[in-house]
């Protein structure tokens, strides 16, 4: 049996990860007026939080008594965020529209199970749900990962294989950079997101293999409260500062 050093419970998992987010958030809504090296350490930490966020989707989904209300939720707090969000951080669907449809997509395929037919319904109600991501933070890979993480539960590819996905989306930009013999200011420009993609997502990795299976402090609406409260604060000091209110 694996011994691990470092032990941590959703709580200690969820409290990174809404620090990974406001670094991020207050990168992304301050973009135009922060050095490149603040932007690049502020987003560059944020890529920790969606991994995080996925892997405890697959958690509470295993653990919660009743997924309709566990989806009622994710859906009300999504609703509630969606003017902050837009507001401060662009003309998108908000992260919590992408954790519902990614635990519809795993309760989804726990129930359609047994027939042909029925693995036909899951995977186009996959492919749909991939679509509409399209307009959802995360876009693309979200809910695929959401996905992998519910699926891969004790398996030692767990915490590697979805964060991957995003190795894929940083090895992208670099592949684009270097077709395009972009010069080095280039490379500065996407530094942030480099980060974000190579560090902050792959720190994820010996976060969750560290997750101890266990709640910690029952603390769950402040973290739905957080979300959009944060998102609107910084859009009050964004115009507060600079005087930009849209």
């Amino acid at each position: 049996m694996e011994k691990r050093y470092l032990k941590l419970d959703s709580f200690a998992l969820k409290v990174i990860a809404i620090i990974g987010m406001s670094a991020n958030h207050l990168g992304n809504a301050f973009y135009n007026y922060l050095p490149l090296t603040i932007r690049a350490i502020l987003i560059g930490f944020g890529g920790l939080t969606f991994p995080i966020m996925a892997y405890q989707i697959s958690v509470g989904y295993q653990h919660t008594r009743d997924v309709r209300k566990y989806a009622l939720r994710l859906g009300a707090f999504a609703l509630v965020s969606l003017v902050p969000f837009i507001w401060v951080l662009g003309p998108s669907l908000n992260i919590m529209f992408t954790l519902l449809l990614g635990l519809l997509i795993i309760w989804a395929d726990d129930t359609l199970q047994g027939s042909d037919s029925k693995r036909l319904v899951f995977y186009l109600l996959l492919t749909a749900a991939v679509l509409v991501t399209h307009w959802c933070d995360w876009s693309y890979i979200g809910v695929p990962m959401i996905l992998l993480y519910h699926r891969g539960r004790g398996q030692s590819w767990q915490p590697v294989l979805p964060v991957a996905m995003v190795w894929l989306m940083g090895l992208g930009t670099v592949v684009d950079l270097l077709a395009r013999s972009a010069p080095l200011v280039y490379w500065h420009y996407n530094l942030p997101m480099l980060l974000y993609c190579f560090v902050g997502a792959t720190a994820t990795i010996p976060l969750i293999r560290a997750y101890n299976d266990e709640q910690g402090r029952p603390m769950k609406y402040f973290f739905y409260l957080y979300y959009p409260l944060h998102i609107a604060i910084l859009g009050v000091a964004k115009g507060l500062i600079f005087g930009v209110w849209w």
